[in-house]
């Protein structure tokens, strides 16, 4: 291969951070994309679209002509900041489909720069499709594919079908979801009886077990709270169940409690206020007989579901009659009838000819299933045991009556739209296994069901609710099938055609197969001008274990028209990129280190096909979040041994907005964009000792940028990885002086070290001299985690890159400055490490060995004594107050620590050190300090301030 004439794109200089994480966040519901089936960890549209863009449009693109292509109005005429803003906050780009102007100026564009108005973008790791929808949106030809056929068929669901079909197959979509609905009701009304007057919603169950010790029935659940919706119109309403012992029947029977909400969370009562909280059975996974008081342990449940399976008992019933509100009652003897009826029916289902329609499938060991969550521990060992009787039979009812669509369908329409109508009631389907299993959970606070899937796990729900199935389930989940006109507005199909407004589109531009990313045979050596790809991120999640959730359905409707995506039992895990420690069991070694090397090897073909497929001048950009060190170097050398370097980075915060501070566990909210390019394959090796000081300059010349956009704590240490691979990807091998290749990790290392140091001369204002190591990792853990709690790794990194300590040897041992245990570290508290003995508090005791330890005694009398002037006399009988250290480590900490409004979460450290610099003039007058009020009221300097 000769050296790439490579011309420069636009990621490569410069892209919209700041823009796209505000429209990231308008991203958080009403998205009929992410809304029409569930995947995990599917990135934003507007990131994806950007993404795409950025990688192919020519490097002299402004940004503002950037930020019109991707959907935005074009800016006025000398328009100021705050129009600006306005103008970026009025287009939502995820529901902005380019206009027809815009895809012929980026196509046009695209031609200058690749000689191809419709460069070929490819997507091996396609997951729930975002990247190639967002191309197909431009009319680029279109290369996605995943492993995964869930995946797949939502891609095609989302995608193809829109672009194939166009807008008018709603009608027929529409048409079909009313025949099934139709069909369930005239069959499944008998196992749903209800008192006249009467639409019942949901039944509320509990698993039970058998007390040890009195052999009662005993229901389990956390709570017994119905209903506490927080708004003023439903405050009178509020509703739970208070288990009423029965010793004598060997049961537990229930009373309905309803009225006024109480104080705090309870509910008014002639006899006071009841906290249903207070009944709880079960906690931490030990039960609680209401009987007998007796405790129920752990394996004792887990013993009885895994050797006869938990039983279930009904213990209410939420209902509306007519128009009016959700009420609630308890079960009653209609409602038992109906229950034994569909247990009958059931049986009589399994010992037919139509027992294949029951997914009746052991579950083969796995990591979410058996090791994580331990899921069979409760009895779920068969994907039918994820139902109680009566979901199966609703479920396995809408099977029969699609299956019986299908081959109506096939004869009126044709095979063609058979294979889209088809899937859309398939995915309909999905929807109901999802908030209708015995993982689904009930919301009080909603007065609702949650979805089974709303977590990266398969947890067992010890109550958990069941629609109405005969009609609500399906009527409710079927509202999801209009997403498909919405699909095809976002794509830009029209109303009354069947052909998009993109001159250039024709029915090949987008192409989905069912591959693995380490064998793309299907496509000839550099045939894709971008890469743009989101890849697995280690072991975070389990997709194929995971999504055999709805596979096992999805193969009783589709498996004949989709042969190719249904050949399989259940998905492939063997094939799957992603570290997998139960797939290496009894193998003589850690299956953990043997799932990281199948990983690794996995990316390394996996990015290899990449570079095979990808033309010489063509870009890949590679989207990661993942915050283990580990998982960056695995990544970071499977595209350095596959051929790529990295030439730019970008991080933007892809994630729901959630306040990490009041959880006080840190977790990182950015995604960062590696762009890579075919490194010159006669650039030799290089040292590392030369590359060094150049990555650590490179890197904090980034930092001030990466913080300009909102990067900051964890997130601005992984934003520096980015340019830390730009340098040591250049050449390869990098070689240690005794020629000894190097890993990837030593440029993240060095890369810690130079954000550290960045970090600290920020917080300090270059005032480092004399600053203890000890402090300064404290400091820089509270600025950097952002979070009491944080990974022991990522703790060890910083210790490393400060003090060279040791966490447990030095941090928690000597110094008592942390707790560390399952693979996290904890920050200890003042009073926590006085009780250790950590620093005294006495006068005469104390002596100043490291800044904070003095800040920490001087909180833990505060806190103890809840007054000032012990503090005040402990500050200068030890003469702290001459101390310039000790007042800036004061002043710094009070900029590190997070500070939280609600005052009942804020930090203990924080509030203690602003109260005692409010309370004492001698404080205030050597510490900087802007309280957060101050610095968002007029903006100017009180006294005392940092500015």
């Amino acid at each position: 291969m000769t050296t790439p004439q490579r011309k420069s794109v636009f990621i490569e200089k410069i892209f919209p951070v700041n823009l796209l994480n505000q429209q990231v966040y308008f991203e958080n519901g009403g998205n009929p994309f992410k809304g029409l089936h569930r995947w995990y960890s599917r990135k934003p549209l507007s990131f994806s679209r950007a993404s795409v863009l950025g990688s192919l449009l020519p490097a002299d693109v402004t940004m503002e002509e950037f930020e019109y292509l991707l959907g935005l109005d074009k800016p006025r005429n000398n328009e100021s900041e705050l129009e600006r803003d306005d103008r970026h906050q009025r287009t939502r780009l995820y529901k902005t489909p380019p206009s027809p102007e815009r895809v012929k100026q980026v196509q046009a564009l695209c031609e200058a720069q690749w000689g191809d108005k419709t460069p070929a973008v490819l997507d091996a790791f396609a997951g729930g499709g975002s990247i190639p929808f967002e191309a197909a949106r431009y009319g680029l030809r279109v290369f996605a594919s995943d492993l995964n056929p869930v995946a797949v068929v939502t891609m095609k669901a989302a995608i193809a079908f829109p672009l194939e079909f166009g807008a008018e197959l709603q009608q027929d979509i529409d048409r079909w979801v009313q025949w099934v609905g139709e069909q369930a009701e005239a069959r499944l009304n008998e196992f749903f009886p209800a008192p006249e007057g009467e639409t019942i919603q949901n039944y509320l169950w509990a698993h039970t077990v058998q007390c040890p010790h009195c052999e009662s029935t005993v229901p389990l659940s956390p709570n017994w709270w119905l209903y506490k919706r927080p708004e003023k119109q439903n405050l009178h309403k509020w509703c739970a169940v208070k288990p009423v012992p029965n010793l004598a029947e060997k049961r537990v029977d229930f009373e309905l409690i309803k009225g006024k909400k109480g104080k705090g969370n309870t509910i008014q009562t002639p006899d006071g206020d009841f906290d249903p909280n207070d009944f709880a059975t079960i906690g931490r996974g030990v039960g609680k007989c209401p009987n007998c008081n007796e405790v129920i342990e752990d394996q004792v449940i887990k013993n009885q579901a895994t050797n006869g399976g938990l039983g279930h008992q009904l213990y209410a019933v939420a209902f509306r009659k007519g128009k009016g509100s959700l009420e609630f009652r308890i079960a009653q003897s209609e409602d038992f009838y109906g229950i034994q009826l569909a247990k009958k029916k059931l049986k009589e289902i399994e010992s037919s000819n139509k027992s294949y329609l029951i997914p009746d499938l052991e579950i083969p060991y796995g990591h979410m299933t058996h090791e994580r969550n331990a899921t069979v521990d409760f009895g779920l060992g068969n994907w039918k045991n994820f139902f109680n009787p009566r979901q199966l039979l609703t479920l396995v009812t809408y099977v029969e009556i699609i299956n019986e669509a299908k081959e109506n369908i096939r004869a009126k329409l044709g095979e063609e739209k058979t294979s889209a109508i088809t899937t859309y009631l398939a995915l309909v389907l999905d929807r109901c296994v999802d908030l209708n299993s015995r993982l689904s959970n009930w919301v009080p606070g909603m007065g609702s069901a949650a979805r089974a899937s709303a977590s990266h796990a398969l947890n067992l729900m010890w109550s958990y609710p069941e629609f109405q199935g005969y009609q609500k389930l399906w009527s409710q989940m079927s509202k999801f099938a209009d997403a498909y006109i919405e699909l095809c507005e976002l794509l830009g199909t029209k109303i009354d055609s069947s052909s998009l407004n993109l001159e250039t589109h024709t029915e090949k531009s987008f192409y989905i197969e069912s591959i693995s990313a380490d064998s793309l045979y299907h496509l000839a050596n550099q045939s894709i001008d971008a890469v743009i790809t989101d890849p697995p991120y280690y072991g975070t999640i389990q997709y194929a274990e995971m999504s055999d959730f709805f596979y096992v359905w999805q193969k009783r409707i589709l498996g004949d028209i989709f042969p190719e995506l249904y050949y399989t039992e259940l998905t492939d895990k063997d094939r799957e990129a992603v570290a997998n420690p139960s797939r290496f069991r009894n193998m003589g070694t850690s299956p953990k280190d043997l799932a990281d090397q199948d990983y690794e090897a996995k990316m390394q073909m996996a990015f290899s096909e990449y570079y095979r497929v990808l033309k010489n001048d063509g870009v890949m950009t590679v989207q990661f979040n993942h915050k283990d060190s580990g998982a960056w170097d695995v990544l970071a050398q499977s595209l350095i041994t596959a051929g790529f370097e990295i030439t730019a980075s970008w991080a933007v915060s892809t994630e729901n907005p959630i306040n990490l501070h009041q959880a006080q566990k840190n977790s990182v909210s950015s995604t960062v964009l590696l762009v890579c390019r075919k490194r010159d394959p006669n650039s030799g090796s290089a040292w590392w000792d030369d590359l060094r000081p150049e990555l650590a300059r490179l890197v904090e010349e980034r930092a001030p940028d990466f913080e300009a956009n909102d990067i900051t704590g964890i997130d601005l240490y992984l934003s520096a990885f980015g340019p830390a691979l730009n340098v040591f990807s250049r050449a390869w091998p990098v070689l240690d002086s005794s020629g000894q290749e190097m890993r990837p990790e030593v440029a993240f290392e060095e890369a810690r070290k130079a954000i550290s140091h960045y970090r600290l001369n920020k917080l300090l204002n270059q005032e480092t001299s004399g600053f203890d190591a000890l402090t300064q990792w404290y400091i820089l853990a509270w600025d950097t985690f952002q979070a009491r709690q944080f990974p022991f790794d990522d703790a060890r990194q910083l210790a490393l890159a400060v003090g060279g300590f040791d966490i447990t040897k030095d941090l928690k041992g000597e110094h008592k400055l942390i707790n560390a245990k399952s693979g996290n570290c904890e920050l200890l508290t003042p009073t926590q490490r006085l009780k250790k003995r950590a620093f005294s508090v006495s006068p005469a005791d104390f002596s100043f060995t490291s800044a904070i330890d003095a800040l920490h005694a001087v909180i833990a009398i505060y806190q103890e004594e809840q007054a000032i002037e012990p503090v005040r006399q402990f500050i200068k009988k030890t003469e702290l107050l001459a101390n310039d250290q000790f007042m800036k480590a004061w002043e710094v900490a009070l900029r590190a620590i997070p500070h939280i409004r609600d005052e009942k979460k804020r930090i203990p450290e924080e509030k203690a050190l602003a109260d005692l610099w409010l309370a004492i003039d001698e404080i205030k007058a050597k510490v900087r300090y802007v309280t957060p009020e101050d610095e968002e009221g007029s903006g100017q300097a009180v006294q005392g301030s940092l500015f």
